[in-house]
């Protein structure tokens, strides 16, 4: 989402995009959602070759044939030969590229990559180096692509966020999360026990809706049943347009206990609307955060989630005007884009 969040802000600012992907080969329609970019005269769409199958092996054919001098390639995420093969182009056609990699060098993320470790890290290391910058959210992020690539530099700016007009209004009767059910990554498993903890008459209901990841949605609901908290669970499939509009605004609160998270949109849209959050503290969001007191926040552990869940429901309602102020003020595109382009400029004079 990211990506087409940027793709429309760039656009939107002047800017012409050129969105350049592998099609169907990764999923049918992929733009389906995206009417807004027929729209647009700055965006254009081209489906390019590539060999492969699959996310881990497609790579683009002859990429620098798409790209001309004054270009900027931007390559999202990491850990994948698409980007290796596409930085190697960038570099035969004299053009920059930026990395945006979406918080797969957190030291946590790391422990789902798979071997060959030492060849990947090594060539990881090389394509982050040569890059023009390293595009994080949060300067939490930096720490952990040095770790891995200590001569890079860096482009710090969120991505942004424009209001839908909407306002919390709770009355719901239960608390919410939406998003991809990968249990472990998104701190469910630890809901789960953090509810099954809290006495009886207290527990909050938490409403579910999502798209499962690798089994994840099934691994929760068995999850669910052996901690007996069925009735405490409500776990739904994807939502969308008006429908999820009115979950997001009926909830009494919205809860986001990932273990690690790089810039969840989700919780961007929720802290916008005005609707009381729960938030991990291990994500690089929750320092501003604090300072803000736009949420409150846990540490991703069922104690401390169950103390957060008992506050949510009874002192919630506090946090949900600093909540929409705070995104107002901090992740304005009109406000991120020209300091996006001036760190650029920055970085590359030309």
């Amino acid at each position: 989402m990211a990506l087409w969040a940027w793709t429309q802000a760039l656009a939107e600012a002047g800017h012409q995009v050129v969105v350049l992907h592998a099609g169907a080969r990764l999923r049918p329609d992929p733009f389906e959602r995206f009417a807004w970019m027929s729209r647009n005269s700055a965006v254009t769409v081209r489906d390019i070759p590539h060999h492969g199958h699959g996310r881990q092996t497609l790579r683009p054919v002859r990429l620098e044939r798409h790209l001309e001098r004054g270009d900027l390639l931007v390559l999202h995420e990491g850990w994948v030969l698409s980007n290796l093969a596409a930085a190697r182009a960038a570099r035969r056609a004299g053009v920059p590229y930026v990395v945006i990699p979406h918080g797969v060098y957190d030291p946590l993320w790391l422990k789902y990559l798979k071997p060959p470790r030492t060849l990947r890290y090594e060539l990881e290391r090389k394509f982050l180096e040569q890059a023009l910058a390293i595009h994080v959210f949060f300067p939490s992020e930096i720490q952990g692509v040095t770790a891995l690539a200590p001569r890079t530099s860096f482009i710090t700016v969120p991505t942004g966020h424009t209001s839908s007009g909407e306002r919390w209004r709770g009355g719901g009767g239960y608390l919410s999360w939406i998003g991809r059910v990968d249990p472990i990554h998104k701190g469910l498993d630890v809901l789960v026990r953090a509810v099954a903890s809290i006495p009886g008459d207290e527990r909050p209901v938490i409403r579910i809706h999502g798209y499962d990841y690798k089994g994840g949605y099934q691994e929760l609901r068995t999850l669910v049943d052996r901690r007996r908290v069925g009735p405490w669970f409500d776990l739904r499939g994807v939502i969308s347009g008006a429908e999820k509009d009115r979950f997001l605004v009926e909830a009494d609160g919205y809860v986001h206990p990932s273990r690690w998270e790089c810039h969840s949109i989700a919780l961007l849209e929720n802290l916008a609307l005005g609707v009381p959050c729960l938030v991990s503290s291990a994500i690089p969001i929750a320092g501003e955060l604090a300072f803000h007191r736009a949420a409150m926040l846990a540490e991703p552990s069922v104690g401390s989630l169950a103390v957060g869940l008992v506050g949510l429901v009874k002192n919630g309602t506090e946090y949900s005007s600093r909540a929409s102020s705070f995104v107002k003020s901090r992740f304005s595109w009109d406000e991120l884009v020209p300091e996006y382009i001036r760190e650029l400029k920055r970085l590359d004079p030309h």
